[in-house]
């Protein structure tokens, strides 16, 4: 198999390679990039698997030729609004299979609108395929399979405890500027995003509180994003008449979003990057003035007696046979080996990638992994990433727990 790495040795790319040139159905792969040197410079530290090529993905010529005599092409160049289609597009006319890691709402509804000609010319198209979204569809699938008549998932991801001294998000790149995640981040968190309510996409106000139960860990306040999974796992699970993506943060980064968010005007780039680099700065360590310190502290405060949930996980809810709440929570009791944002992103696009080139992915179609992947088999690959602690059972790292209440059943109000 030949793989075509667009943006490889980007950060989340270089990633994805690594893991997957070890796969003896890998035959070799081309990092591309605009840059042909630092493409280069890449593959020479792969060995003899590893080639480079120049290719500009806002060029339709350039993708059609590098797409050429390539099996599968994985793309981890944003933003997706951009890239998204237009790489998908030229790899299903290029009969070639796709993954990414897009974490947009939008782009993912202009990709999956592609799904039938995907179908039409045998193209596998597995978009959202890393940590949030991509983990968190998959732990969906399993609360979903605990929970079968659930009429309610959530999807969740956070720091799993309060914030600590030193924990600045990473939000600045190299040049001292906003990366193009906290900007995407600030743009999900303000306006008004898409989620799925009363059985359709609908329109709502991001960092809406929403008080979200997990089986024996209580609840805890989490915030509505703008993310994908609220719009992917509808579509496989039509039942669901509610789905949203939450963020289980510490109070005072869910004070800064809101800080930062309402310098957006309309969306244009101007508001956008400002807002970007306000965030910035009031995360910061060292450029905290007086109002931000009060909120720290009393957010510092209050975070301490909260009940934090998993960094990733998620939550189905749904009436019994009785019409009584059931819940099925399910998430993983252990981390990564690497415990970055790059390693958790792209380790599960190499897993999905071995999949797929190994045959136990063959549905054709563009899709979210919840409609592709076995959530076993994928838990069970990521197994050999993670950190089990030692008398704890590797096979079962994913904890899945289900409440059964006496409480008539009604879905979670979001104001």
């Amino acid at each position: 198999m030949k793989i075509l790495a667009l943006g490889g040795c980007g950060e989340m790319g270089r990633v994805a390679v690594r893991e997957i040139l070890d796969d003896p159905a890998v035959t070799e792969v081309v990092i591309a990039d605009k840059d042909p040197g630092k493409a280069a410079c890449f593959a020479d530290s792969l060995g003899r698997k590893a080639s480079a090529a120049q290719v500009d993905a806002q060029c339709d010529s350039s993708l059609q030729m590098a797409l050429q005599g390539c099996d599968v092409v994985i793309s981890t160049v944003g933003p997706y609004y951009l890239f998204g289609c237009r790489v998908l597009s030229a790899a299903i006319r290029a009969g070639v299979h796709y993954i990414d890691i897009c974490d947009d709402p939008e782009p993912t509804q202009e990709m999956l609108a592609l799904d039938s000609q995907a179908r039409d010319c045998g193209v596998t198209a597995i978009i959202g395929a890393g940590a949030s979204p991509g983990i968190s569809n998959l732990l969906a699938a399993k609360a979903l399979e605990a929970l079968p008549k659930a009429e309610e998932i959530y999807t969740f991801w956070g720091t799993g405890g309060p914030l600590q001294h030193g924990d600045d998000p990473d939000l600045i790149d190299e040049a001292g500027r906003p990366t193009a995640a906290t900007r995407h981040w600030i743009q999900q968190a303000s306006g008004q995003i898409e989620a799925f309510q009363h059985g359709a996409i609908t329109k709502v106000t991001p960092l809406t509180p929403v008080k979200l139960a997990f089986p024996g860990r209580g609840s805890d306040q989490c915030h509505i994003i703008g993310h994908p999974e609220p719009i992917t796992l509808p579509r496989s699970y039509p039942h669901i008449k509610q789905s949203l993506n939450l963020m289980n943060l510490p109070g005072y980064i869910i004070y800064a979003l809101n800080k930062a968010a309402r310098m957006v005007a309309h969306d244009t780039p101007q508001s956008v990057q400002k807002a970007a680099e306000r965030l910035a700065l009031i995360l910061s360590d060292t450029t905290r003035n007086p109002e931000d310190i009060a909120h720290y502290l009393i957010h510092a405060a209050t975070d301490s007696f909260r009940h934090f949930f998993s960094p990733l996980g998620a939550v189905a809810r749904g009436p019994d046979h009785h019409g009584k709440t059931s819940t099925a929570g399910v998430h993983m009791r252990s981390r990564l080996q690497v415990d970055d944002m790059a390693h958790l992103t792209c380790i599960p696009t190499a897993i999905i990638l071995k999949m797929l080139i190994n045959g136990k992915i063959t549905r054709h179609g563009v899709m979210a992994p919840e409609a592709c992947v076995n959530p076993d088999e994928f838990f069970h690959q990521l197994a050999s990433h993670m950190i089990i602690e030692e008398g704890f059972d590797p096979t079962s790292y994913v904890e899945c727990v289900i409440r059964h209440t006496g409480r008539p059943y009604s879905p979670l109000c979001i104001d």
